[in-house]
């Protein structure tokens, strides 16, 4: 284990305590008897084993600066370019560039999660259950609730798999040497089930909200927003439909349920109702104070407050760096920049050609745009929105090269990278928000188009427009296929760097998904300046022009995610089809 492992900050004086037993303790490999017994022997030391827990489970494809080590999750942004939200240039040594130019995932080069790291989180899992019990100085109370907090994680985890792979094995225990370890993939209704279950279980232990010093740990919300996430991939066109993107043959029940049912969608509507009546009661709400770019700020980047549901929380720095998130020669991409409206809740033009056009047409355009846009992102040559007249995140530095301009000339693309970081100073921290409760209400607005129930979509999607600044301007849309549209842009806009773009748009099975989304030309914008090294103020800005980078794979194969090619030669594993 790492020396630079951080653990969920569960209270200040269990951190110190980690840092001080790492070297010994939790270097040694779980399963011993010696370690169980010295792990479990108080309520204080076992708090290791549930953070670990916590540290293993929450990390699933959350974007991330890299680390060397891919049990954590993925480098910096993968998730972010392989939905085609970012743009770089297309450096072959940048793992989600490579990743899309090179043919895509595959079974020997899967860069979207760790598939056998799934399942060491969960077995975290159950060796908390199977031994919280032996804690002296807990209550029963306390260790049903630690045992509802593991199972809503194992759900996590299953969920977070369900969604890349369709049906995975199912493991309810801790297994042991004499355990076949070979479990074959369960049935997608088989995993929906168990994920159901596992929250259902949980939520009638799990409390409604903790003390200050144990904020991260999971709720009654939690087990919801699971359980609703899971249900809405359910009834996404993926999944919900009588024949599979492709053939498996008599496997077709691990990437399909057979058949397509209306109330699918009913279900996942009522989970996500589900979520909102509990957030409603229980201090959570869509951030509304009329000022749209400082509520959308808040709700994306100030921890705890009060539209997250779930965050992950980490101490320390060195993974979370503003310098890198805002660094490197990666933006937004101008697909995702097309998503955006102007404040006033009308189309912006952007130029759909490559011609050179003045700076001050780009000034004049991206100043219009709605406050999501701006703060999220950071236009070339103007000060970030989000953190106005901080010399820490100005678009020059008045000494050095700024940090963003690692990558070189012309890295800003169509927007640079500040989303998470709202009026954070110095903060070079962030607690990525895993639920918030913003995509329960779009969960509802899309499920309910689906099933006519049209005035039920309109409110929940007008909640989320009339926070962005388009009170006036609320969406009347009656059609279903034009408001399917309208939901899924939302969903874009709300949601852009949040882990969402690249299993939504998959699993909406967009038509354009191989044109310009992750397939096809990755374009963003292309820069002229009056001098030839930074800084750059606005005045040394000349001109700009949508430019491809480099094009992106796409094939149907890519709709889920291959299991690892070392996992299939052991034989009880069926692949996904195509790789």
């Amino acid at each position: 284990m790492k020396k630079y492992l951080l653990i969920i900050t569960i209270c200040c004086s269990f951190a110190s305590f980690f840092t001080s037993c790492e070297d010994d303790l939790l270097k040694k490999p779980f399963g011993s008897d010696l370690d169980v017994e010295k792990v479990f022997s108080s309520s204080e030391i076992a708090l290791s084993a549930i953070s670990e827990a916590y540290f293993r489970s929450l990390m699933s494809g959350i974007t991330l600066r890299g680390s060397g080590d891919w049990n954590w999750g993925l480098s910096g942004g993968t998730l972010s370019h392989l939905s085609g939200e970012l743009c770089n240039n297309g450096a072959a040594n940048w793992v989600g560039v490579a990743t899309i130019t090179n043919g895509g995932l595959s079974a020997s080069r899967s860069t979207d999660d760790n598939f056998e790291f799934n399942y060491k989180s969960i077995r975290q899992c159950f060796l908390v259950i199977d031994n919280i019990d032996k804690v002296p100085d807990m209550s029963a109370n306390e260790k049903e609730q630690v045992k509802a907090e593991m199972k809503t994680l194992i759900a996590y985890r299953y969920e977070e798999m369900f969604k890349r792979y369709g049906g995975v094995p199912i493991v309810d225990r801790s297994l042991t040497l004499e355990d076949d370890m070979m479990i074959p993939r369960a049935s997608l209704q088989e995993v929906l089930d168990h994920i159901i279950t596992l929250c259902d279980e949980a939520f009638g232990v799990l409390p409604d909200s903790y003390p200050d010093n144990f904020k991260g740990r999971v709720t009654k919300g939690v087990a919801l927003a699971i359980k609703a996430e899971a249900l809405m991939y359910a009834a996404r066109p993926l999944f919900n439909s009588a024949t599979p993107y492709m053939d498996l043959g008599a496997n077709n029940h691990l990437i399909c349920f057979g058949n397509y049912s209306e109330q699918r969608w009913r279900d996942a509507a009522a989970a996500s109702a589900a979520v909102i009546q509990w957030a409603e009661s229980h201090n959570h709400a869509i951030i509304n104070t009329g000022q749209p770019l400082d509520d959308y700020g808040t709700a994306v980047s100030t921890p705890n407050n009060p539209e997250i549901i779930l965050a992950y929380k980490r101490t320390g720095d060195d993974i979370y760096s503003c310098r890198t998130q805002t660094g490197g020669a990666q933006g937004m991409s101008f697909n995702l920049l097309l998503q955006y409206l102007k404040a006033d809740g009308t189309e912006q033009t952007w130029p759909q050609d490559d011609v050179v056009r003045a700076y001050s047409e780009y000034a004049a355009k991206i100043e219009e745009m709605e406050p999501r846009y701006k703060a999220s992102a950071g236009a070339a040559g103007i000060d970030p929105w989000n953190n106005p007249n901080d010399e820490n995140w100005r678009s020059y530095r008045l000494s050095g090269i700024p940090s963003w301009f690692n990558g070189g000339l012309n890295c800003e693309y169509c927007g640079r990278r500040v989303k998470f970081f709202y009026h954070s100073g110095t903060r070079t921290w962030m607690e990525f928000p895993i639920y918030r409760l913003a995509e329960f209400y779009l969960n509802i607005a899309e499920a309910a188009n689906e099933t006519g129930d049209t005035d039920v979509a309109l409110s929940r999607l007008n909640v989320i427009r009339q926070r962005a600044g388009f009170g006036s301007n609320s969406i009347m849309e009656r059609d279903k296929a034009k408001l399917q549209k309208i939901i899924q842009r939302e969903w874009a806009v709300e949601f852009y760097e949040e882990c969402h773009r690249l299993y939504d748009v998959k699993h909406w099975k967009l038509e354009d998904i191989g044109n310009g989304i992750i397939g096809g030309g990755q374009k963003g914008f292309f820069y002229t300046y009056s001098k030839s090294q930074p800084p750059f103020y606005a005045e040394d800005y000349v001109s700009y022009s949508v430019q491809k980078r480099y094009d992106g794979t796409w094939a149907p194969y890519m709709y889920l995610n291959p299991f690892p090619q070392s996992e299939i030669n052991k034989g009880y594993l069926i692949q996904n089809p195509g790789y």
